[in-house]
């Protein structure tokens, strides 16, 4: 199984194999193709929907409005033009329907992403894909391990699943991971190692984190300004296009072999069921509040941060930073990327989603995250 280094494909370390076994046995894949993070692998499966859609020569690829915007920076350098597929304004998910609205001729692949825990319905939408040719990049990474109704695992619904197991993620030790589910889609991975040149940068620690921290700065900004509608959404998004090749080496990174994922993946059962613990600890206590609690997690059996959705929009700001200054971790994430990148693709219900969310921590990694602290975050 390979790996891509910083100049070439080397094969999987030793301390990787754990890992690379428990992807393998989840989604029923035939390879894997191990990077730096998980923008890297996007950019591979990118590349793999634009080789085997070579009649297409404008490729569009149709992604969720609610996520980070790593799938929409990553098509845009490699080439392709994001549609922003619209989801429900009280699930944050893509539907086949929203997806069937943004499809065109130009169309060569999809990107479905289970958002907090929470489970796309993807075998309808594998089955359109297929009707129509499209790649489906499945990016099981904020619901690792989770489970469809009928047992099967993310990540073994779609061609290719793209996961990250960088900061903040649910396995958090380090780089990324491209997994195709396919004879076809492994032959096609290989042509596109084989033709194309992937350019994959080494970054120092300290230039990566430089690098990390003007984005989010630059982010955070634009969706506060965003937020109190202070500035033209038209103009935030022209201004952000501008910048986005200063950003290329965040995206395409080069895979760090010495990382222990084998411990990490050993460690996985116990600590998703330490966060499936924390966050029924907050559904008992903030049942019947000013919100509406997300609770797919109790059919998926992952949480990745237990969410709320504000009855009044308007509180969003001064409810958290009120819990904040309590002493306690939220956020607001995601904000519609479409209004970054295409403004035009309407997206109401990534609107409305991303003014009344409110996340609060389930990491038992993190100091200070346990039961008790639940205790007092929900009292706050």
């Amino acid at each position: 199984m390979p790996m891509l280094t910083a100049d070439t494909i080397q094969p999987t370390p030793s301390n990787f194999a754990v890992a690379e076994s428990g992807l393998l046995q989840q989604t029923g894949g035939q390879e894997v193709l191990w990077v730096g993070r998980a923008a890297t692998a996007l950019q591979v499966a990118y590349e793999m929907a634009k080789v085997r859609r070579p009649d297409v020569t404008e490729p569009e690829v149709i992604v969720p409005a609610m996520m980070c915007a790593t799938a929409a920076n990553t098509a845009v350098l490699t080439g392709m033009k994001p549609r922003f597929a619209d989801v429900g304004a009280d699930s944050g998910l893509i539907t086949l329907e929203s997806v069937q609205e943004r499809f065109s001729a130009k169309t060569v692949a999809v990107v479905a992403i289970h958002l907090l825990g929470h489970t796309v319905a993807m075998d309808a939408l594998k089955q359109w894909c297929d009707e129509n040719n499209l790649l489906l990049i499945e990016d099981p990474t904020q619901a690792l391990g989770a489970k469809f109704s009928d047992g099967r695992y993310t990540g073994s619904v779609g061609d290719v699943a793209v996961y990250s197991f960088n900061r903040t993620k649910i396995i958090e030790a380090g780089n990324g991971v491209l997994v195709v589910n396919s004879a076809e889609m492994t032959d096609l991975l290989e042509q596109v190692l084989a033709e194309k040149s992937l350019s994959v940068l080494q970054l120092s620690p300290d230039e990566t984190a430089q690098l990390g921290l003007s984005y989010r700065n630059l982010h955070h900004s634009l969706v506060g300004l965003l937020r109190m509608r202070a500035v033209s959404v038209a103009d935030v998004s022209a201004g952000f296009m501008r910048v986005q090749p200063a950003f290329l080496p965040m995206y395409t990174r080069a895979a760090n072999p010495d990382i222990d994922l084998n411990t990490a993946w050993e460690t996985l059962p116990q600590m998703l069921a330490q966060r499936l613990l924390l966050a029924e600890g907050y559904a008992e206590r903030l049942e019947g509040g000013a919100w509406q609690l997300l609770t797919g997690f109790r059919q998926s059996g992952v949480c990745w941060r237990f969410s709320l959705l504000l009855h009044d929009e308007r509180n969003q700001v001064t409810f958290s930073e009120a819990v904040r200054r309590d002493g306690f971790h939220v956020s607001n994430l995601y904000w519609p990327v479409n209004q970054f990148f295409r403004p035009e693709d309407s997206c109401p219900g990534a609107d409305s989603f991303g003014r009344r969310i409110v996340n609060l921590w389930v990491d038992p990694r993190v100091p200070g995250v346990d039961e008790a602290y639940v205790e007092r975050c929900c009292d706050s």
